[in-house]
C-alpha cells in the first residue's frame, strides 16, 4: 500500500497562491506518486472555520485527487481546544458538525490488506466536549478489535509526542492528553504516526514506531515560529507500505515556492478580517 500525506493546504475561495500550489500537487500526486489512498491531516482551509466559501471549494478541490482522499481536522478546521485557542476561535460541536458535513467523520478507520489507517481529531484532545468522551472510547474499542497481525499507522494534526522542551505561548501537540492516548495505541503494533501544523517535515524513531511531521503544501513557517532540526520547506510525504514496513519519505513537489505566511496576501487578509468577525 502506497499513502501520500498532505498537510495544511490553507485553502480559500478567493484562490491564490496556495491554491496554485495545491494544483501542481494534485498534478504531482496523480500522475507522478499514484498512491492507494490520499490523507489531510488537516488546517485544510485558510485561516477560519466558520467560514463556509472556503470549506466547499476546498472540497471541491480535494475531488481532483485521482486515488481516494479521507482527511482530519486541522486547528483551522474546527477550532481547537484550551482556555487560550489561537485568537479566540475554540474547538465547538457546532464547528466539528460543519466540517463533518462537508468531510465526513471527523475520525476514522480505514482498514487494507495487513494495515489498519486511523484518522483522529487532535482538537478534541483535552476540549473537555462530550464528542471527547466519544472518540476516547471510540479509540480503546479499535484498539481491542484491531488484530494482532494487522500494523497500524495513525494520522491526525497536531503531533502526539512533544515537539518543543519550552512552551510557546500555542499549542504545538497534544499536550497533556499523550500519555492516555499512547497507553491506548499501545495494545496495538503502532506502525507509524503522521501530523502536519508545524509546517516542517521531519522522521523520528519512537521505539518500534515511526513519527512524521508533514510539511505544508501552503506556506513554511516564518523565523519566530521555525524549529530548529527539521525540513522548512514545501512538499509531500509518501508512505511505502511493504510486509509489514512503513517507510515515509519527504517529495518535493516541482514549483512550490517555499514562501512564509507573510508573503500570501490570502492569508494575511484573513488574519487581518479576524478583527472585524465575532469569535469563539
Amino acid at each position: 500500500m502506497k499513502i501520500v500525506q498532505i498537510s495544511d493546504t490553507h485553502l480559500s475561495a478567493r484562490g491564490g497562491r496556495t491554491q496554485q500550489n495545491f494544483e501542481l500537487v494534485v498534478d504531482y500526486v496523480n500522475n507522478q506518486v499514484r498512491p492507494d489512498l490520499v490523507v489531510h491531516s488537516g488546517d485544510i482551509v485558510i485561516i477560519h472555520p466558520d467560514d463556509v466559501d472556503d470549506r466547499a471549494h476546498a472540497h471541491t478541490l480535494m475531488q481532483r485527487f485521482t486515488a481516494p482522499v479521507l482527511v482530519v481536522p486541522g486547528n483551522h478546521d474546527i477550532g481547537e481546544p484550551g482556555s487560550a485557542p489561537w485568537q479566540g476561535i475554540g474547538v465547538t460541536d457546532e464547528r466539528i458538525a460543519a466540517f463533518e458535513t462537508v468531510w465526513g467523520p471527523d475520525h476514522w478507520r480505514h482498514d487494507a490488506d495487513n494495515w489498519t489507517v486511523l484518522g483522529l481529531n487532535s482538537e478534541l484532545f483535552g476540549s473537555g466536549l462530550d464528542r471527547e468522551t466519544r472518540q476516547w472510547a471510540w479509540i480503546d474499542d479499535v484498539a481491542a478489535d484491531v488484530p494482532e497481525s494487522q500494523r497500524v499507522i495513525v494520522f491526525l494534526h497536531k503531533p502526539i509526542w512533544s515537539a518543543v522542551d519550552e512552551p510557546v505561548g500555542h499549542a504545538v501537540d497534544i499536550g497533556e492528553s499523550r500519555t492516555r492516548l499512547l497507553t491506548a495505541l499501545g495494545k496495538v503494533s503502532l506502525a507509524a504516526v503522521g501530523s502536519g501544523h508545524l509546517h516542517c517535515y521531519r522522521q523520528t524513531r519512537r521505539g518500534d514506531t515511526l513519527e512524521v511531521w508533514a510539511p505544508s503544501t501552503g506556506f513554511v513557517a516564518g523565523d519566530g515560529d521555525a524549529l530548529p532540526g527539521p525540513l522548512h520547506q514545501l512538499g509531500i510525504v509518501e508512505y511505502d507500505c511493504t510486509d509489514g514496513v512503513v517507510r515515509a519519505s519527504y517529495r518535493s513537489v516541482p514549483g512550490l515556492d517555499d514562501v512564509t505566511a507573510g508573503a500570501v496576501p490570502e492569508v494575511t487578509e484573513a488574519i487581518d478580517a479576524l478583527g472585524h468577525r465575532a469569535v469563539g
